[in-house]
């Protein structure tokens, strides 16, 4: 569940509703169960929630093989009744028996859901020491109303709170390609150059559709020259603004 949860992220965080509308399959209660419920659900549904964020659902199917491979693990059978000095002795000796089956499961599924295939932890960014902290919205706070058919101006400002210099860095659009009737801007722009600890401001010109009322939500994540994404366990930072005449 924790790498379903950091799938959608990665994604751009949409909503369930919006997961469920682009499924048609399943509801956004039972999208919603995948990443909170107890049990592991099924894989329609697993698959669903998948395809909703993009992912390689071949790959998912494998991983959440393995899972249901470890949790439905054949039991042995109850042994014959045991002599009467001997049964409460017992009782308590097969009550710790499921107990240590049920640890064991979920020790061997918590393995798999957070081991990337190849061994490797999908959430380590791929330079040691990098990381970064989203600080303030420096222009136009959340929910902002805006015309339609107009121009804005988005700055972030975030800090680099690695040990990592960041150079020739992007905030890359999470939502490619724009949807019609969506804020339009750039599909990556650019990063300054920034030391460690140091703080940044990063600046994006929105044009909005012509047409109102339009909510625009729009997530960005930080890659590279190569389009590599350089923190895919991190939230995406965004900009949201209601389009109204």
């Amino acid at each position: 569940m924790a790498e379903l949860r950091k799938l959608r992220t990665r994604a751009g965080e949409p909503s369930f509703r919006k997961m469920a509308a682009k499924s048609g399959a399943v509801s956004h209660a039972t999208l919603h169960l995948t990443v909170t419920g107890r049990r592991l659900q099924p894989w329609e549904t697993v698959r669903e929630f998948v395809r909703a964020c993009d992912g390689d659902e071949e790959e998912w199917h494998a991983r959440w093989q393995g899972v249901q491979h470890v949790l439905s693990a054949d039991r042995e059978p109850d042994p014959a009744p045991a002599p009467a000095r001997w049964r409460s002795r017992w009782r308590s000796k097969r009550v710790l028996v499921p107990l240590t089956l049920v640890l064991v499961a979920a020790i061997a599924a918590v393995v798999v859901l957070l081991v990337a295939p190849g061994g490797e932890d999908v959430a380590e960014p791929p330079h040691p020491g990098d990381s970064s902290r989203f600080v303030s919205d420096v222009t136009i706070p959340d929910d902002t109303v805006v015309k339609p058919g107009s121009q804005f101006v988005k700055v972030w400002e975030i800090k680099n709170t690695g040990t990592v210099e960041w150079r020739k860095r992007y905030l890359r659009r999470t939502d490619l390609p724009v949807a019609p009737g969506a804020c339009r801007t750039p599909e990556r722009i650019p990063v300054n150059d920034t030391a460690p600890q140091g703080h940044v401001q990063v600046t994006v010109t929105v044009s909005t559709p012509p047409t109102a009322p339009v909510d625009c939500k729009v997530f960005w994540k930080m890659v590279d020259e190569q389009d590599r994404e350089l923190f895919p366990a991190s939230k995406p930072i965004y900009f949201s603004v209601l389009v109204r005449p």
